[in-house]
């Protein structure tokens, strides 16, 4: 089994971004500025805007964190004055929403998208148009090109259909000339499915929930889950086993997250050019 690690992959793309907010800042004067928007006190959504603090920080990207509690209002106002400082070139807006907030997130200026999550920017991934895709699904799609996965004529399974990652995903695989199909917790029959694949993408987010003898031989898994159980992070896939029986495997950690985090540094980069109209 080839294990399929990021780290490599991730390191190589924070070196290219680095030269190239030092190239752009020189070029225009500016920086790419993102705003991580928090309403509530979830302490995984502080933990994570702390560690993408923490990587804009190393490639050169300005960062700035609000947080609220209780002032809904307030709130869809501060995302309203990020939608039209031209200084802010990405935004973020972290989730869990309570329900009076939901909507909250069309109202990100697209063009501010760096998640990929509004539906003007996954409508625009549907089509074929140029956009900000969702990092986690362009990260698998990083993966497979970095070690040379063949995509093209190859039968792919996508189980998880949310809006983050199964559905951009499989989209970014049709686009690639793969047969997609999705499957869900509705699917009749799973193993079958996973069995009769040549490329799986597991991000249903349950921990070890597909098995090694569910999988065939010759088979690329790659798995998206990040599941937090007793302290430890698990993948959606059984490593152990699944390592005994598939052709190559991405592992958790050190496999898709890690390619995500630097996929979502690029997006701000990207943001920022696109605003400033620079190639």
């Amino acid at each position: 089994m080839k294990e399929l690690s990021g780290r490599k992959l991730a390191a190589e793309i924070k070196e290219s971004l680095i030269k190239e907010v030092e190239n752009l800042k020189s070029e225009t004067g500016a920086a790419p500025h993102l705003i991580v928007l928090q309403y509530g006190e979830d302490a995984a959504s502080k933990a994570y805007a702390s560690r993408i603090e923490k990587n804009c920080e190393a490639i050169g990207i300005e960062f700035e964190y609000q947080q609220l509690i209780n002032q809904p209002e307030k709130f869809k106002a501060l995302l309203k004055k990020a939608n039209k400082d031209t200084k802010i070139t990405s935004i973020m807006v972290q989730q869990p929403l309570p329900a009076e907030l939901k909507d909250s997130l069309e109202m990100i200026n697209p063009q501010k998208d760096v998640e990929g999550i509004t539906s003007a920017s996954l409508g625009k991934l549907f089509v074929g148009l140029e956009t900000l895709n969702p990092a986690t699904a362009e990260a698998c799609m990083e993966i497979l090109d970095y070690y040379d996965i063949p995509i093209k004529g190859q039968r792919a399974v996508v189980v998880g259909r949310s809006n983050i990652v199964g559905k951009p995903v499989s989209i970014l695989l049709q686009q690639k000339h793969a047969t997609v199909t999705m499957c869900h917790s509705r699917t009749r029959d799973l193993e079958w499915e996973l069995k009769n694949a040549d490329i799986v993408v597991a991000a249903v987010g349950r921990a070890e929930m597909i098995k090694g003898e569910m999988l065939d031989e010759d088979s690329v898994v790659i798995d998206v889950g990040t599941n937090f159980i007793d302290g430890k992070l698990l993948g959606d896939v059984d490593f152990a086993s699944a390592a005994e029986i598939v052709k190559a495997l991405t592992p958790v950690p050190g496999g898709v997250g890690t390619v995500t985090n630097q996929v979502l540094m690029r997006n701000i980069v990207k943001s920022f050019k696109n605003l400033h109209r620079v190639k």
